[in-house]
């Protein structure tokens, strides 16, 4: 058996063939051991839903259970988006995200919009952001120009505003990323999506009374 080393899961060799195995864990901290046989093709999207799962399990989607995972590829599925290309991700708690590369493919796929402009200035204001190369403010304003709108759609955005800490793309190249995420917000209003983390509501499982709890 061909263990990776730090997921859980495994390479079987089954009769002859190999079974690809992975464990799940529940709050309790029990397993379920999921397996499927190794995927014939490099095709995502012509594996079964337990390969997908199982595959997703060991990679980018490892913290997830696999409820979790189920509702996730539903979810791309009925969104267009690509799981493999990262365009949704978990993001914690059940809740889902999505790319800003995603949410721009999105608007330019509707065919309205007919330009988009950016300007970047650096404010010279000081700031101290943990791990950021930059050390004064920058300012994005991001223009999207939509076929029938009266007026173009104009969204300012701060660095010390939307950085992301964790996030080592915004520490070593915080302008692109500042652009990348104006210009994704803007095209929103073209292509609205799902409610995701920065406007979702707190979840509400602390005020609803244990007796009506569903329970695995």
């Amino acid at each position: 058996m061909a263990e990776l080393e730090g997921t859980g899961t495994a390479i079987v060799p089954t009769k002859g063939d190999f079974t690809l195995t992975v464990k799940d864990f529940d709050a309790a901290g029990r397993s379920t051991e999921l397996s499927a046989p190794l995927p014939t093709s490099g095709n995502f999207a012509e594996w079964t839903l337990m390969q997908q799962i199982i595959m997703l399990k060991r990679g980018q989607w490892k913290m997830c259970s696999v409820p979790d995972i189920l509702w996730g590829l539903a979810y791309a599925k009925n969104i267009g988006a690509d799981a493999m290309k990262g365009e949704l991700f978990p993001t914690g708690e059940g809740r889902w995200g999505t790319s800003n590369k995603f949410k721009i493919k999105q608007a330019l796929a509707t065919g309205n919009v007919k330009g988009i402009e950016v300007k970047m200035r650096d404010t010279g204001e000081k700031i101290e952001l943990p791990g950021c190369v930059q050390k004064t403010d920058l300012e994005c304003t991001a223009t999207v120009t939509v076929d029938g709108w009266e007026k173009p759609i104009t969204r300012v955005a701060r660095l010390s505003r939307w950085y992301k800490k964790t996030n080592p793309n915004w520490q070593g190249n915080p302008e692109h990323m500042l652009e990348l995420n104006t210009v994704a917000h803007a095209c929103e209003y073209v292509a609205p999506g799902g409610t995701e983390e920065d406007e979702a509501p707190p979840l509400a499982t602390a005020a609803i009374p244990a007796g009506i709890r569903s329970h695995s």
